[in-house]
């Protein structure tokens, strides 16, 4: 049956079978039974490829090895992944895949990168279907000879052409921001390790910052000799649990916000989908109230994630998160968050975790996590240098945002006719 119909693309569009404009390659080579070779698998849908090095005599149960080129489109006929899919990219030229991968040579009338984008619509995701769980595989995979009978629709190749160099360009803008959130996410790593155990110094009579020059040793290692270590129970008014018990029978429309763990973000609080409970469950748990400075802890799923409580959303609840109120003379909240949410601060909370395998962090746990503790002003340097790194991250995610959106917008209209491009002449 046909996926694409004539009313739902321009009327000089074509109708074609994947069959009618891909040729299926067929590259098999005899490996000898010690050597080893690259081969390829596709771990996620739309262009996931990765490489891997096997010996072939590791692998005995594949029989029929096949040669790749770049350019190549692969799918996959594998159960776990079936119908993941991808263009093989330059540098896996003449690696290998085995049967469980249909191969689809490029074509001179077609291009491989307007269908590569064509196929993740969700209306033309269905040409691969993927089998699901608990249900009867054998119905829902499809063989190779049922993918080439499935119809596509076919626009005018430069107007393909055209189409997949718009979407292209915006890929390449998106895998320039993805590199540079990841080397600021990278350097904030870095900087983190560096600040919790070094510090940013003390202050000159010019009121400039001079480096640390003698360090001690410690419970956590080499510190400031100016630094003291302490416990968090000792620097903090409380450390508790939000509300433990059910609030499902409580929501209301508009009550008192309850903060969940999944609003909790590495110093970030989530405010989009919060829920609210009555103010009547509100004041039978006044004593659970969170306010403006306390640090909310997850204590399951992502043990250890922290954030401060903004100012200026009055009442909040939580539910079964932790909360530590700091002794705002001895501890900067946002040092605090900052300290916890850092790789030593994680390994501590991990380390002291009960749970096994379900890492869970109680209250009791977390009172006795050790705090390097500078002055407070330089403990306001080291979160306001964290706090610039993250403002970082957060512009690129939002672009990244921003592109991700008009890719999918675009995607919408031109792969489908709704939007025309001009093709020169």
């Amino acid at each position: 049956m046909s996926i694409a119909r004539n009313n739902e693309y321009p009327s000089d569009w074509e109708t074609k079978s994947i069959g009618d404009v891909f040729n299926v390659a067929e590259r098999s080579i005899k490996m000898e039974s010690d050597q080893s070779y690259r081969r390829v698998t596709v771990k996620r849908r739309h262009g996931g490829i990765e490489l891997r090095d096997v010996q072939l005599g590791a692998d005995i149960k594949v029989k029929n090895q096949y040669l790749i080129k770049a350019g190549d489109f692969l799918i996959s006929e594998r159960q776990i992944v079936h119908g993941a899919c991808g263009i093989v990219p330059l540098n896996l030229e003449d690696a290998l895949v085995s049967n469980e991968y249909l191969v689809l040579e490029p074509s001179d009338n077609f291009d491989t990168r307007y269908f590569n984008y064509l196929v993740q619509l969700p209306q033309y995701a269905k040409l691969f279907v993927l089998c699901s769980q608990g249900v009867d595989i054998e119905k829902f995979l499809f063989k190779p000879k049922d993918w080439l009978k499935k119809e596509i629709p076919s626009p005018p190749l430069a107007e393909q052409q055209k189409i997949a160099a718009i979407l292209t360009t915006l890929d390449d803008k998106l895998d320039v921001i993805k590199r540079q959130i990841a080397t600021t996410q990278t350097l904030k790593q870095g900087l983190m390790q560096s600040l919790f155990s070094r510090g940013v110094g003390t202050r000159d009579a010019d009121g400039r910052w001079v480096h640390h020059s003698k360090f001690k040793e410690s419970e956590l290692g080499k510190i400031p000799v100016e630094w003291n270590l302490d416990r968090l129970e000792n620097i903090s008014h409380s450390v508790t649990v939000g509300i433990a018990t059910s609030t499902t029978e409580h929501y209301v429309e508009k009550g008192v916000p309850l903060i969940r763990n999944q609003n909790i973000k590495e110093d970030f609080l989530d405010g989009s989908d919060l829920l609210q409970v009555s103010l009547e469950f509100d004041n039978q748990n006044k004593t659970k109230r969170v306010k403006a400075g306390d640090i909310l802890t997850v204590r399951t799923g992502y043990p250890g994630v922290s954030c401060v409580l903004p100012d200026g959303m009055g009442y909040v609840q939580t539910f079964t998160t932790l909360i530590t109120r700091p002794n705002k003379d001895l501890i900067n909240s946002h040092y605090l968050s900052r300290y916890f949410n850092s790789p030593k601060g994680k390994e501590l909370m991990l380390h002291q975790a009960a749970g096994g395998a379900q890492q869970n962090i109680n209250a009791g746990n977390l009172k006795k996590l050790l705090i390097p503790v500078p002055t407070i002003s330089e403990q306001l340097a080291i979160a306001s240098i964290l706090e610039s790194v993250d403002m970082k991250i957060r512009i690129l995610k939002t672009k990244q945002a921003t592109y991700q959106t008009l890719k999918r917008g675009l995607m919408q209209k031109l792969l489908i006719g709704a939007w025309r491009v001009k093709v020169g002449k």
